[in-house]
């Protein structure tokens, strides 16, 4: 596979850009997808219109994959009752055998009982609440759950001599399914030796952080681990906690999603610089999959290392080619499930596969320490937890 993806780079410099054209004909599959191409959350569209592209470049109509009729509509922000009827309209009007995208949780949540009533598969870009795949039978997952990255980041942490943490996250859903994760990991770490000793809860798009210091300080933590979404929250967090001193006190900052990401790291400067985090992928992974993968993207965006990169579409559009090479094209939701099912791929961020269980999907976590080389600051894997499974999905086995 790993061959024909780098054939598929080599094609791509020989093109201006990897727009897909996809076919209208009536004997072409129609696959339905719903991003914020525009609004606040621009970003997540921009990226996955990228990836789609370069996957549709690579491998509609070719290697045994169907051309499909691609339709692509803007639902953006957080507007989930357009999300809704989006998928309405690709599932009544527009005759798809599959849909998908989306950027929040919410917006799988809107479309579950559609997609359940018409037994048509949507394949969720991004959405890490655990429990999103449980609600219909037809949804899966190939970003990731917040317990993926946040477990290994505990039992990395207790590894390395972190007994009592304090936890500063986001007061919305993903935070409080991160100081669960990380209350899980830590507690199945040490044996109940390590704990969460604090768990300081700020505001959704708090910049302030000015009442929050003396409660950290009092709490006399050996690690911060701080969950807030990238921008200028995890960006003054990160500069205040250089700035005031705590590394010299001996506590050491962790990341557990959004802190360090390459998009935001030349904005927060040297603040960044050795702090520990755990991903599921980074433009700067090293292997030969991924460096591949950023070629090709580099032809057309040549500073991409630096962008939003979440790699999501990509796999997600893998996803939906499985699927419709299984049913041939034709709407059958039983099938195409039944098809990804424990379904093994490479993708960029490494090893992947869906669980059969769950349809989430099992990928590798890497824990990264943000360094610079050449006078450029990255996240730099130096441990991996191989083939890392949703834990949440094991606490509640039922759910």
């Amino acid at each position: 596979m790993i061959r024909n993806f780098l054939a598929g780079v080599a094609a791509v410099a020989l093109c201006v850009g990897f727009t897909a054209q996809p076919s209208k004909a009536d004997d072409h599959p129609t696959v339905g997808l719903v991003a914020a191409f525009s609004g606040a959350y621009a970003m997540w569209g921009e990226a996955y219109k990228r990836e789609i592209d370069l996957y549709m470049f690579q491998h509609d109509g070719k290697d045994g994959n169907p051309k499909i009729n691609l339709i692509l509509r803007d639902t953006p922000g957080t507007d989930y009752g357009r999300t809704k009827q989006v998928v309405q309209e690709f599932i009544t009007r527009d005759g798809a055998a599959v849909v998908g995208g989306g950027e929040f949780t919410p917006e799988a949540l809107a479309v579950a009982p559609l997609v359940t009533e018409a037994k048509i598969p949507y394949v969720i870009f991004n959405g890490a609440t655990s429990f999103i795949v449980d609600k219909s039978p037809y949804l899966v997952l190939v970003g990731f759950t917040i317990w993926q990255p946040n477990v290994p980041l505990a039992e990395y942490a207790v590894a390395h001599g972190c007994k009592n943490a304090t936890v500063v996250a986001a007061n919305y859903a993903p935070g409080k399914d991160t100081v669960d994760a990380l209350t899980y990991g830590f507690k199945k770490a040490s044996n109940g030796a390590a704990k969460i000793g604090d768990v300081i809860l700020v505001p959704l798009g708090t910049t302030d952080f000015s009442a929050y210091w003396q409660r950290l300080r009092d709490s006399k933590p050996d690690c911060v681990i701080p969950f807030m979404p990238g921008g200028p929250m995890s960006l003054t967090f990160a500069k205040d906690f250089s700035n005031l001193g705590f590394r010299n006190q001996g506590i050491v900052l962790y990341d557990a999603g959004g802190i360090t990401a390459e998009n935001q790291l030349d904005a927060m400067g040297d603040a960044a610089l050795g702090i520990i985090s755990t991903a599921p992928y980074s433009t700067y992974l090293n292997n030969p999959m991924n460096n591949a993968f950023i070629e090709a993207l580099a032809k057309k965006t040549p500073n991409i290392r630096r962008e939003f990169v979440p790699v999501d579409a990509y796999d997600g559009m893998e996803v939906i080619y499985k699927m419709l090479r299984a049913t041939n094209g034709v709407r059958d939701g039983d099938k195409a499930i039944a098809a990804i099912k424990g379904y093994h791929w490479m993708s960029p961020r490494g090893p992947v596969f869906i669980d059969p269980k769950t349809r989430d999907i099992v990928q590798n976590i890497y824990v990264r320490k943000c360094v610079k080389e050449n006078g450029v600051s990255f996240n730099k894997e130096f441990q991996t937890f191989p083939a890392v499974h949703d834990q949440w999905h094991e606490l509640h086995p039922s759910s």
